[in-house]
């Protein structure tokens, strides 16, 4: 993967994962979820 997919692949996680939830949440609940979701396109 080049650097700018890992960056689409992050922000894109980001945003999905704040849509869903919203703001309001621990930040190391943010990290887990991202570090999960992440893990799975890999």
């Amino acid at each position: 993967m080049s650097k700018n997919e890992i960056s689409k692949s992050i922000i894109d996680s980001c945003y999905l994962i704040h849509s869903n939830l919203g703001p309001g949440l621990f930040e190391n609940v943010y990290e887990n979820i991202l570090f999960s979701n992440l893990k799975t396109k890999a």
